[in-house]
């Protein structure tokens, strides 16, 4: 009608409300009046969609969830296919460390005039030389492995973690457990001239020998055996088989030592099962450690009494 003038059009203010968000109590008297409804908001999502955070939570399992646990992780982190690589490398640096020795005396005898005779592979000091860099190429192993394949702490993979007893506990255990092995020794004496008695050729040999085996030779050792093997074959088999394994290897590498003594090869295998035996059940590989050290060390104390100080050996 001519009488009424359209209003423009505005844009809406800031004072101005939102039918659709605005409450009803808030909502102008007039429209609540005329019964007008706001309009309806739209979801974000339709209704046969998952709430996104609902689907995040169903997708990553947080410590809320029932019943759900994390992956616990592998312990030790190596396996069977480790252990059997490290044999096959003892061996070939074994065969690698003798060429090596050979080729060294061959070298300082034509070369340099040093009176060295192929005997001298046989001495003491080289046998002990010879013995000391191949350890430390397991050990050389062992660490890698663990290091660099597997990204563990050395000390933690291998279990390292002193005990609650006190230390002389495990150190006398292991002076127990020489003794009772000599004492079963003297029972079954050995008429036998062994191989490692022509390396207690002197007074010097036998400190040499006394060093590396109280100082060096037990930590490699329990560190090979009851640190590295141990934990796989108890993992795959259990505690018995383990031990019964682990001291089989253990004695293994004595036997060039003790060739021909059976009386003594079995000895070791029982001290080395005893040892396997307290890894398995204080679950720490320092405990047959000070055990270790402690039947080597009581063992070179006994001889070095018996002897005279080292001055009536039979080798």
């Amino acid at each position: 009608m001519s009488g009424f003038r359209q209003q423009p059009e505005r844009e809406p203010e800031g004072d101005d409300f939102d039918i659709a968000s605005e409450p009803a109590d808030q909502m102008p008297k007039a429209l609540v009046a005329s019964g007008a409804k706001p309009a309806e908001q739209l979801p974000l999502w339709s209704p046969d969609m998952a709430d996104p955070a609902q689907a995040q939570g169903a997708a990553e399992p947080t410590a809320s969830n029932a019943g759900w646990k994390p992956a616990p992780e592998k312990d030790p982190p190596w396996s069977l296919e480790d252990l059997f690589i490290f044999i096959g490398f003892a061996f070939l640096s074994f065969l690698f460390a003798s060429f090596v020795g050979v080729v060294l005396v061959s070298v300082l005898r034509q070369s340099f005039g040093v009176p060295m005779g192929e005997q001298a592979l046989a001495s003491t000091p080289w046998v002990v030389a010879m013995q000391s860099v191949w350890e430390l190429l397991w050990l050389g192993f062992i660490y890698l492995t663990i290091r660099k394949k597997y990204h563990r702490d050395f000390w933690q993979a291998l279990k390292w973690v002193w005990p609650r007893q006190p230390a002389a506990t495990f150190l006398i255990a292991g002076v127990a457990v020489a003794f009772a092995a000599q004492a079963i020794m003297n029972l079954f004496p050995s008429q036998k001239h062994l191989p490692i008695e022509k390396l207690f050729s002197s007074v010097e040999a036998a400190y040499l020998l006394a060093f590396f085996g109280v100082f060096v030779a037990p930590f490699i050792e329990e560190l090979v055996f009851r640190g590295f093997f141990y934990p796989v074959f108890e993992r795959m088999w259990g505690l018995s088989v383990a031990v019964v394994l682990t001291a089989l290897l253990f004695a293994g590498i004595h036997v060039p030592q003790l060739s021909g003594g059976w009386q003594e090869i079995t000895s070791i295998f029982v001290v080395g099962a005893v040892f396997s035996y307290c890894r398995g059940k204080t679950g720490s590989l320092v405990p047959p450690f000070l055990m270790h050290f402690g039947y080597n060390a009581s063992l070179f104390v006994s001889l070095y009494i018996s002897t005279d100080g080292f001055h009536n050996l039979k080798g």
